[in-house]
This record gives structure tokens, C-alpha cells and sequence, in this order.
């Protein structure tokens, strides 16, 4: 078994990071969350499309008769401005989130390696015949049995 990971969060750099989140979701009150139908129906800016909608403020705003009015432009330009600022929030923010998600699954990967080697060495235990080794493997093998089983397996088991 490796070791890959050997760390640890204090309560208190815990309370930090959650309270740095919350801090997060305060100075951007406005953030929103969209529906899976939503998000289809929405026209997307990527990165390909970004110099053309650029170009198009940059046309509107020297142009008076390109904008349909004074009060679009401006909104516009306040998404323009939001959506740049947002992009370089979401880069870093994917970033973290990455690395939260891969060193979460490396911890939990080294853990469960520690429970399968301790239900091994309750088996060993029981050929050895070990006082109080058999309601180890009983208790171990009934969660470890029902790992990955479906639901409709789970209540077959149960009928």
C-alpha cells in the first residue's frame, strides 16, 4: 500500500475555507444557477466567439447607429466587463475545484485500501482461529458484500 497522500485540515483552517467560500457567494450576490434546459436554450460565448462579440461592442459604441439603444450598449458593456472578469474567477475556481476533487479521491482510495487490508487480516485472524475475529469478518463482510450491488439486487436480498 502506498502512501501517496498524508495530510490534514484543522477544524479551525476548515471553518477558514468555508467561511472564504461564503465570502465568495457574498461579493457575488448575483451568480445564478441554470436548468439543464436552460443552459441549452442560452447562446454561449466561447472563446472562438469572443472576438466577435468584442468587435461588435467596439462597433457599437463608435457607431451610434449600430446599437438598437443607449440603455443595450450599456448593459452590453457591463456583460462584457462581467464576463471577463468572471472568466479569469472560473479558471482558477475550476482549477482548485480539480485538485480538491483528485486529492479527495487519493485520500479516499488510500482509506479504502486500509479497510480492504483490515477485513483481510480479520480473515487471517479467524483461520487462526483468533478469539472474536469471526464477528469482525461477520460485521466487515455484510457492508463489503453489499459494495456496488444495484438497488433491485439490494431488495431482492431483502424479499
Amino acid at each position: 500500500m502506498q502512501n501517496l497522500i498524508s495530510a490534514q485540515i484543522s477544524d479551525e483552517d476548515l471553518k477558514e475555507v468555508l467561511q472564504s467560500i461564503a465570502l465568495i457567494k457574498q461579493k457575488l450576490p448575483f451568480l445564478q444557477k441554470l436548468s439543464k434546459r436552460a443552459k441549452k436554450s442560452t447562446s454561449m460565448l466561447k472563446d472562438k466567439r469572443i472576438p466577435f462579440a468584442n468587435k461588435a461592442l467596439d462597433y457599437a459604441e463608435r457607431v451610434p447607429n449600430l446599437s438598437p439603444n443607449p440603455e443595450l450598449l450599456a448593459e452590453a458593456q457591463k456583460d462584457s466587463a462581467l464576463f471577463e472578469k468572471l472568466q479569469s474567477v472560473d479558471r482558477e475556481m475550476q482549477q482548485l475545484s480539480e485538485m480538491i476533487t483528485d486529492t479527495r479521491m487519493l485520500a479516499g482510495a488510500e482509506f479504502y485500501d486500509f479497510a480492504r487490508i483490515v477485513y483481510k487480516m480479520s480473515k487471517i485472524s479467524v483461520s487462526l482461529e483468533k478469539p472474536g475475529s469471526q464477528s469482525i469478518v461477520d460485521n466487515l463482510g455484510e457492508l463489503y458484500a453489499s459494495q456496488g450491488k444495484s438497488i433491485v439486487e439490494k431488495v431482492a436480498a431483502l424479499a
